[in-house]
C-alpha cells in the first residue's frame, strides 16, 4: 500500500501513476484521502473478482499501471461496469463469492447475515473463528465489527422469546437473561418421565385464587421469608419445592392424581399407533405376497430360457460332429491323389520309367 499511494517507487525502480486527477471517482465521498481510498478498494476488489491474488511488488507495480491505462482508455463509467460484471461472475462461479453475495443481500434488506459460532467473511476481519464472547457489544472493536442492525434485531429476537416465556439461548445478553416460569398453572408435568423423583402439578395459583405475592417480593428484596398460613399451596423456589417434595409422604399424592382425561388421551394415543403399526405391517405383508410371485415367475421364465438354450447347444453340436464326418469323408480321396500326384513326380525323377501294376486274382485293377 505504501508504494501504491506514492508516485514513484525506489524500491523497485517503477514508474506509479498519480491517480489525484481521476476526481469524483465515488459521489459519496468528499475528500481527496476518500476518492484515493475508494479506487484502492476497487482494485483490489477487481484484482479478487478475477483470481488473481498475487501481492508481491512487482505484481501489484504492473497491476496498477495496467489499471490506470484501463481508467484513461475506456473511462470511469465503462471501468466501472467491468468491475460489476467481474463481481457478478465471481458471485455466480464460486462459493465464496456466493457467501459475498449472501452478506451483500442481506445488508441490502437490513437483515443479520450472522450467527452465533460462525465467523462471517465479510464481518469478521479475523479468519479464525471467533468465540461466542467476541459477538458481545462490550468486546474490543478491532476483534469483530457487527452492525447497530444486526444489534437491533438480536435485541427484538429476544423480546420475543422473553414475551413468549422462554429463555433466549444466543445474543448479546444471554449471560443476564434468568429463565422465567410462566403464571399459568401446568396440569401435567411431562418431565416427570424422564427423571426418577416424580413431579405433581400446583394445587394453587397467586393469580387464580386472587392473592397477591407480596411476601414473595419481600423474601427476593431481603426482607420476611415466613410463609403465609393461607398461602398453603404457594411455592415460593425451585428449591423450597423440591425440600417439600422430599419431606412429602407418598399418601399425600393420592388427592394429586393426574386427571382421567390425560390417560384417555394416552390411550387413544397408543391405540392409533397401534393401528398405524397394523396396517404397515399388512402393506408389508401385501408387498412380500407381491414380490414372492413376481420371483416364481422370473424364476419361471428363466427355467424355461436356460431349456430353449440347451436345445439349441445341443442342435448346434450335433451340426459340428456331422460336419467332421463330411470332412473326413472329403479327406480320403484327397490322400488318394497325393499319393498318386508323389508317385508320377518319382516316375518322372527315374527316366519315365513306370512299373506296371500287377492284375489282382479278384479282377479289380
Amino acid at each position: 500500500m505504501d508504494h501504491l499511494s506514492a508516485t514513484t517507487s525506489d524500491r523497485y525502480r517503477t514508474r506509479l501513476f498519480d491517480s489525484s486527477r481521476f476526481h469524483h471517482l465515488d459521489p459519496s465521498t468528499k475528500n481527496y484521502r476518500a476518492e484515493k481510498d475508494f479506487f484502492i478498494d476497487a482494485f483490489f476488489r477487481h484484482r479478487w473478482y478475477s483470481g488473481n491474488h498475487k501481492r508481491d511488488g512487482p505484481s501489484l507495480l504492473q497491476a496498477w499501471n495496467a489499471c490506470i491505462h484501463n481508467l484513461e482508455d475506456v473511462g470511469r463509467d465503462a471501468w466501472n461496469d467491468k468491475l460489476i460484471k467481474a463481481r457478478d461472475k465471481f458471485e455466480k462461479r464460486t462459493p465464496t463469492g456466493a457467501r459475498y453475495k449472501l452478506h451483500r443481500l442481506s445488508r441490502e434488506k437490513e437483515l443479520l447475515c450472522l450467527s452465533w459460532g460462525d465467523s462471517c467473511p465479510c464481518c469478521v476481519n479475523n479468519s479464525a473463528r471467533a468465540p461466542k464472547e467476541a459477538y458481545l457489544p462490550n468486546s474490543p472493536w478491532w476483534r469483530v465489527r457487527i452492525s447497530t442492525e444486526m444489534y437491533e434485531g438480536i435485541d427484538n429476537l429476544k423480546s420475543f422469546h422473553d414475551r413468549a416465556g422462554k429463555t433466549f439461548s444466543g445474543g448479546p445478553s444471554a449471560a443476564q437473561d434468568v429463565p422465567r416460569r410462566t403464571a399459568q398453572p401446568d396440569p401435567v408435568r411431562r418431565s416427570s418421565v424422564g427423571s426418577g423423583a416424580p413431579k405433581y402439578p400446583r394445587t394453587g395459583d397467586s393469580r387464580a385464587t386472587g392473592r397477591d405475592n407480596s411476601s414473595d417480593v419481600r423474601s427476593r428484596r431481603g426482607g420476611s421469608t415466613a410463609a403465609q398460613p393461607d398461602r398453603a399451596g404457594h411455592r415460593e423456589s425451585p428449591l423450597m419445592e423440591v425440600e417439600e417434595e422430599g419431606r412429602r409422604s407418598p399418601h399425600d399424592h393420592v388427592d394429586r392424581c393426574v386427571p382421567e382425561s390425560f390417560f384417555d388421551r394416552v390411550t387413544q394415543g397408543l391405540s392409533n399407533d397401534l393401528e398405524h403399526e397394523r396396517d404397515r405391517r399388512l402393506q408389508l405383508a401385501d408387498a412380500v405376497l407381491k414380490y414372492r410371485a413376481e420371483f416364481a415367475f422370473a424364476q419361471l421364465e428363466n427355467e424355461r430360457s436356460l431349456t430353449s438354450l440347451r436345445d439349441e447347444l445341443r442342435v448346434a453340436r450335433g451340426n459340428v460332429d456331422r460336419s467332421r464326418n463330411e470332412i473326413a469323408a472329403l479327406q480320403t480321396p484327397v490322400d488318394i491323389h497325393h499319393r498318386e500326384h508323389k508317385a508320377l513326380c518319382e516316375m518322372r525323377e527315374r527316366k519315365g520309367v513306370l512299373h506296371r501294376k500287377k492284375q489282382r486274382t479278384d479282377g479289380t485293377a
